[in-house]
C-alpha cells in the first residue's frame, strides 16, 4: 500500500493506493524442431492435435514471441504498437493453417487448396516490400512484424520452388501429423520422430503380434 499527498486548492488530500499486482507470466513450453525448415517448425506448433491432450504451443502472443526467439527470428529488441502485436498474431495463425494445410496436401500427393497458397503469397508479398538486401551472396532483411511472418512465409516459399519438396513427409498418427522434410539417404524416414511416434508404433506392433 502506498500513499501520495495532493495540494488541492489550499487543502492538502492523502490519496491512497492500493498495492500494484503483477501477475506471473508462464509460457507454454516450446515443440522440439524436428522439420528441418522453418516453415514446417510452425506448422508444427500444436502437439497431440485433436485429443484431450492438444497443446497449442502459440496460445498466445507472449508464446508467439519466445518461439520466434527460439528459432533465431528475433532478440529483446522487437519493440510493437499493439496494433502491430494484433496483427503480427493473426499473420502468424494464419501461416500456420496455410502452411500445415498446404504441406498435409503435398505430402500426401493431393491438391493443395488455393486459399492456403494465397495466404503465404500474400503475407510474402507484403514482407518483400519493406525488406532490404545486403551481404554477398544477397539476404532478405525484413523489418518489423515481418521480421517474423516474412521469415516464415519466404521459408515456404523457397520450400515449395525447391529440390526437397519432394522429400516432405507427414507423420503418420493421427494425433500427430507433424510435417517434416526427409533427408536420409533412401528417403526411409517415416515418422517425426523416433523417441516418440516411432517408438509408439514399435510397441503397438509389437502388441499386435503377440
Amino acid at each position: 500500500m502506498s500513499a501520495t499527498t495532493v495540494d488541492h486548492g489550499g487543502t492538502c488530500i492523502l490519496l491512497v493506493q492500493p498495492p500494484i499486482r503483477r501477475t506471473k507470466v508462464t509460457m507454454m513450453s516450446l515443440p522440439h524442431r524436428i522439420s528441418g525448415n522453418l516453415a514446417l517448425d510452425l506448422a508444427n506448433t500444436i502437439s497431440w492435435r485433436n485429443t484431450s491432450r492438444e497443446i497449442d504451443h502459440l496460445a498466445t502472443f507472449g508464446d508467439v514471441l519466445a518461439w520466434s526467439r527460439e528459432v533465431g527470428l528475433i532478440g529483446d529488441d522487437l519493440v510493437l504498437s499493439p496494433l502491430e502485436q494484433k496483427t503480427l498474431y493473426e499473420q502468424v495463425l494464419a501461416l500456420r493453417n496455410a502452411i500445415r494445410g498446404a504441406g498435409s496436401a503435398i505430402a500426401n500427393d493431393l491438391d493443395p487448396l488455393r486459399p492456403d497458397f494465397d495466404i503465404i503469397r500474400d503475407i510474402a508479398a507484403l514482407a518483400l516490400c519493406q525488406a532490404s538486401l545486403s551481404g554477398t551472396p544477397y539476404t532478405l532483411h525484413f523489418e518489423g512484424i515481418y521480421r517474423v511472418t516474412g521469415a516464415i512465409a519466404w521459408s515456404a516459399l523457397d520450400l515449395l520452388r525447391g529440390d526437397e519438396l519432394s522429400r516432405l513427409k507427414q507423420c503418420p498418427p493421427d494425433d500427430c501429423h507433424w510435417l517434416f522434410i526427409d533427408r536420409t539417404k533412401n528417403a526411409s524416414r517415416r515418422w517425426c520422430d523416433m523417441g516418440t511416434c516411432g517408438n509408439r508404433a514399435k510397441k503397438l506392433a509389437h502388441r499386435a503380434a503377440h
